[in-house]
């Protein structure tokens, strides 16, 4: 708190510090019939020799605001894809807040041929708050989802969890919504990249948004396309590692007068495998042993998302969205272990696996008047099923002896979601805002799981349900050349988890957060921000039903798991508006880790509560350009982690320094040729009991765009060192592990797309609906 504090009053310090008056400048953009035009462009030129003075990007709702602004004469020009520019009246600013009046844009009537388009987004942009990776434009994101946020500066993958800036705890979202799916890496694994538009990333999430998600939000927005007329774009893409993957895609939409249709359909078959390989000493009984697990399996996962918004009179829009993800997945696992005692153990695991999702959404929005009233309602229904057969054949040879032992393993889960939430916004004055909403939630799960022909049958049932009950107030605004935010967050949840022993808790906890931004010049700024956040656990993370990989290894949930709670402390310079450097620090209580215990001789691994957390980073981003060839950024990020907490009846102390270096360069080659570069490389590190070693890896693409750029042809090749390989140990109490895993992240792939219809720009609304905290809890196979 005190550094808070402390930074608290140097910014107030700079605002102290300022030389003249300066006022905000404020308004909304809206097409010919008074309708919000979304995410437009906003300059606001001097007067006398249009020098743009300040640059921004109108919200959903078509508002602007430029802060800071010094006393004198300008023009507010606007423009946005699919309609023709527009230009306010003169607007003359005294040191007081100036409203200008609606900015109209008419619709553009020209085809795509008729116009030259130059340029395309870059990779990094940072709007509202929030860092845009837009990912559809780069030549190396990979064929996965899971590939594609590799491109999320200082996010990684370890150990099947996700961590940013060296913390555990992001929420991951698709389209702002809680997850149809449901263990979250497991699905991204084989979620098509070629369906993702951008990557949202929210370290310091204001009150409008779920306080779930200690380490920050990630939400994937997929496209949709929202041309005039009839229109769309037709992928076909193959890829080779040790297997071959293969995979189409077809996005068609139609758009005219009040009406969007739109649709995305996709087949993806993907050939990959997996393998680990572990060893640990039995320190009680004094036996080593050396496991090595070869995981290929093939999966089949078509999945299909259809959508319309209708434009109603008087400044309503209704809107609905179904999305659906199969996959059948089948698994031939074959692993081995080797005891120092002469006992070995072949197992062979065949394992098929389904999962379907079909989750619903119906919103509403209305303007309630001109002046920015609004309202907006979502409702959200989702319906999971998913389960695994699987066949374990254990081969256990002694000496001479051998003795064999199979094992059916049947798993079936259901779960429902749904919610329902509601949002006013309301303008107090030209500068300050107030938004108010609350939001239900709830969801339910049933789980069984059936063993049999061991040395004990047994069966196993979990249940779980949980609602939440949330409600917020948050204002927004400018005064005296800073841009501020602060909101308050209620949520009160109540669970209950069914099995041997059920378990009921009720919670109520309150979620702070506030942000100030200050320009110290025109191009170099300030940002304070502050958030207390909440991570509960995933729903198969409290399931204490043991899934079973060999004799000698197994998981198994935790149901005694509480939720983590984190407070975070922000500070940031931007340069143009984006964080160049950024100083951060956190302390999570309950801290919510992957561990790994033994039980008769047998390893398994669980999650459990670690006492304290506290975490340091600090992030330097450099952008990369030279002329008009070369584009790009590089960055790190330093962490030190370090956990203090009571476990296995000893107090566990650690504590290291880690970092993270990332970076993409674009060349522009003749002939409409391009070429990409990225890549990554984390340093040796700690998360939770785990030592982890350094790994990393090296991309390149290649893109070339035909017969007048209706066609783009992309090569990549992924992992080119082979160099994306986890290797760590835990040692701790009785626990002596080493383990190195790795996968085919070595690949190359090639894809063409082929736009389709005619290609007439023209934005549409853009959601994101209600279900957004339970995304990234549902979980159903322990991979």
């Amino acid at each position: 708190m005190k550094a808070f504090v402390s930074c608290l009053l140097l910014l107030l310090a700079l605002t102290a510090a300022g030389q003249q008056p300066t006022a905000t400048v404020s308004g909304r953009v809206v097409d010919a019939k008074g309708q919000a035009v979304p995410f437009a462009s906003v300059l606001l030129r001097q007067l006398a020799d249009s020098v743009v003075v300040q640059a921004t990007q109108a919200s959903e709702a078509g508002r602007y605001q430029l802060a800071g602004v010094p006393a004198g004469r300008y023009r507010v020009v606007v423009s946005a894809v699919g309609y023709g520019g527009g230009r306010s009246a003169v607007v003359e600013v005294a040191g007081r807040a100036v409203a200008v009046p609606d900015v109209r844009l008419a619709a553009a009537a020209l085809a795509l041929k008729e116009v030259l388009v130059v340029g395309q987004k870059p990779l990094l942009e940072m709007t509202a708050g929030k860092l845009v990776v837009n990912v559809a434009g780069s030549l190396t994101a990979g064929t996965t989802a899971l590939e594609v946020l590799e491109k999320v500066p200082g996010l990684l993958v370890l150990n099947n969890r996700l961590s940013l800036a060296g913390q555990e705890g992001v929420l991951i979202q698709i389209d702002g919504r809680t997850t149809q799916y449901m263990d979250v890496v497991s699905v991204l694994k084989d979620f098509p990249s070629s369906t993702i538009e951008r990557i949202e990333v929210l370290t310091q999430p204001g009150a409008t948004h779920d306080a779930a998600g200690t380490a920050g939000i990630i939400n994937i927005i997929l496209k949709k396309n929202t041309n005039l007329g009839i229109n769309g774009t037709l992928t076909t893409n193959a890829a080779y590692g040790r297997f071959a993957k293969t995979g189409i895609l077809l996005d068609l939409n139609h758009r005219a007068g009040a009406l969007n249709v739109f649709g995305t359909t996709s087949y993806n078959y993907r050939h990959t495998y997996e393998q680990l390989n572990t060893g640990r000493l039995d320190t009680t009984a004094g036996i080593r042993y050396a496991q090595q697990s070869y995981q290929p399996r093939m999966a089949h996962v078509p999945t299909f998302r259809v959508g319309a918004d209708y434009s109603l009179p008087h400044r309503q829009t209704l809107g609905v969205l179904v999305n659906g993800y199969l996959n059948r997945t089948q698994l031939n696992a074959q692993s081995s272990t080797e005891a120092s005692n002469g006992v070995n153990v072949l197992t062979a695991n065949d394992t098929r696996r389904r999962t379907e999702s079909y989750p619903a959404n119906l919103n509403y929005k209305v303007l309630l008047d001109t002046l920015g009233r609004e309202l907006t309602a979502d409702v959200d229904y989702s319906r999971y099923a998913a389960g695994s057969l699987g066949l374990l054949t254990n081969l256990v040879r002694t000496g001479d002896t051998e003795q064999q032992q199979t094992l059916r393993n049947d798993q079936q889960t259901r779960i429902g979601l749904a919610s329902a939430k509601v949002d006013y916004r309301q303008p107090l004055t030209a500068t300050t805002t107030l938004l108010l909403g609350a939001k239900l939630s709830r969801a339910d799960i049933e789980s069984q799981l059936d063993l049999t022909g061991g040395a004990a049958d047994r069966a196993d049932r979990f249940g779980y349900t949980e609602s939440i009950r949330a409600g917020y107030v948050q204002a927004e605004g400018t005064q005296l050349g800073v841009t501020w935010q602060a909101g308050l967050r209620g949520e009160y949840t109540v669970a209950e988890g069914r099995a041997a022993t059920s378990i009921r808790r009720r919670y109520g906890q309150l979620f702070p957060s506030v942000s100030l931004d200050k320009p110290l010049t025109k191009v170099l700024g300030a940002n304070l921000a502050y958030s207390r956040r909440i991570g509960r656990p995933s729903y198969q993370d409290l399931n204490p039903n043991l899934v079973y990989l060999d004799p000698y290894t197994s998981q198994r949930g935790n149901p005694l798991l509480t939720p983590q709670f984190t407070g975070t402390y922000k500070l940031a310079l931007t340069y143009q508006k984006q964080p160049f450097f950024v100083l951060g620090y956190s302390r999570t209580r309950d801290a919510i880790s992957l561990v790994t215990a033994t039980e008769d001789s047998a390893i398994y691994s669980t999650s459990a509560n670690l006492d304290n957390l506290r975490s340091y980073n600090a992030t330097l981003n450099l952008p990369l350009t030279y002329r008009k060839l070369l584009t790009g950024y590089a960055g790190v990020t330093v962490f030190y982690n370090e956990y203090l907490s009571s476990y296995l009846g000893s107090t566990y102390r650690a504590g290291r320094t880690a970092a993270t270096f990332y970076g993409q360069a674009n060349v522009q080659l003749p002939q409409n040729v391009k070429l990409e570069a990225s890549g990554f490389y984390q340093t040796a590190g700690i998360n939770g009991l785990i030592n982890f070693r350094g790994f990393g890896s090296l991309n390149l693409g290649l893109q070339k765009t035909l017969w007048q750029d209706r066609a783009t042809l992309r090569l990549g090749l992924n992992d080119v060192l082979f160099s994306n390989r986890q290797r760590g140990t835990v040692r701790y109490q009785d626990l002596d592990v080493q383990f190195r895993s790795y996968g085919e992240s070595r690949q190359a792939r090639l894809s063409l797309s082929w736009k389709l219809g005619n290609q007439q720009l023209q934005a549409a609304r853009k959601r994101s609906t209600g279900l957004e905290e339970e995304r990234g809890r549902v979980k159903t196979d322990k991979e």
